[in-house]
């Protein structure tokens, strides 16, 4: 948990240092912002597979595709980064949102490999829909790395004409 605040506080330092209203006189090249981005991106690498998922619902509940992006893996970031992009790293809606985010049901395919089945409730300041959202998610540890780093392979949601989806996110009919 304090990694991830750490994160985030270094993500909030990012964001200001680039925005033009609180930029220093003279911002950095480019190359020095992209290495800021990589940095906070390696970062968020999770330890277990359960906090690779903890950390994408932070991302889904703040509407940070940034931090949705961090817990991705290598081809699902190459699939999605444009889709990321495009909506300027946010993601999500006014309303409804998603809320009460909860881990029902952890299966362990294999010591690499691990799903967890979320479910959550839709909510607007007025409203609070009675169906459950769920989603599936796929975790695997890389397998290219010395030190554990978990991320997230797929994304498995069933359907809601209400609810915003991810860029990385398979819709379910």
């Amino acid at each position: 948990m304090f990694r991830i605040i750490i994160c985030l506080l270094l993500l909030t330092l990012c964001l200001f240092s680039v925005s033009d209203v609180y930029a220093a006189p003279e911002t950095p090249p480019k190359r020095e912002q992209a290495s800021m981005v990589d940095s906070f991106l390696s970062g968020l690498e999770a330890e277990t597979p359960k906090q690779a998922v903890e950390l994408w619902i932070l991302g889904v509940k703040n509407r940070s595709g940034a931090v949705q992006y961090a817990t991705l893996s290598p081809n699902l970031k190459q699939k999605t980064r444009y889709q990321f992009e495009k909506r300027s790293w946010g993601t999500g809606q006014s309303s409804p949102w998603v809320d009460n985010v909860r881990i029902i049901k952890e299966e362990k395919i294999s010591d690499n490999k691990v799903k967890y089945t979320i479910e959550y409730d839709l909510l607007t300041s007025n409203w609070k829909w009675d169906k459950k959202g769920q989603k599936v998610i796929t975790v695997e540890k890389n397998p290219n790395r010395i030190t554990p780093h978990w991320y997230i392979t797929e994304i498995t949601t069933k359907y809601n004409e209400w609810e915003a989806f991810t860029p990385a996110e398979i819709v379910i009919r």
